[in-house]
């Protein structure tokens, strides 16, 4: 019995169990905001691995105060890594609202090899919000 926990013990230690991913598809996650965004939240809507980039969470947002109000106030589409989870949720919600349609936008990103955001998600914002205010 004691061998079999010092075997345990030290599978665990150099790595031989992964540790399963805390994230999921279909979790609605409240996170670091900015200011303007109080409230907004955020869903996982696909996890993938990919070869190079390794697990990649395509993610939508709701609940944004962009300043320019004729784009729509949601980043339907946008592939995080898990760094960029890790630094931005802060604890799973207990809410579900409606979060928009996701397939043109991972379509498109397929289409053009896009990448992966390594950013926090109030960061990633801010860059969406400030490109598209022409600020």
């Amino acid at each position: 019995m004691i061998r079999m926990l010092l075997a345990l013990t030290a599978l665990v230690a150099l790595g031989g169990f992964a540790e399963p991913d805390r994230y999921a598809a279909g979790q609605v996650w409240e996170y670091r905001t900015r200011a303007a965004d109080a409230g907004s939240l955020l869903k996982i809507r696909r996890v993938e691995e990919h070869a190079e980039l390794g697990p990649i969470y395509h993610v939508s947002v709701i609940g944004l105060h962009l300043r320019n109000r004729d784009m729509d106030q949601v980043l339907s589409h946008t592939p995080v890594s898990r760094e960029t989870l890790d630094a931005s949720v802060t604890r799973l919600s207990d809410r579900s609202p409606p979060f928009p349609d996701f397939e043109p936008g991972i379509a498109q990103w397929r289409a053009d090899q896009g990448g992966v955001f390594t950013i926090s998600i109030a960061e990633i914002i801010e860059i969406v919000d400030r490109q598209t205010s022409g600020g």
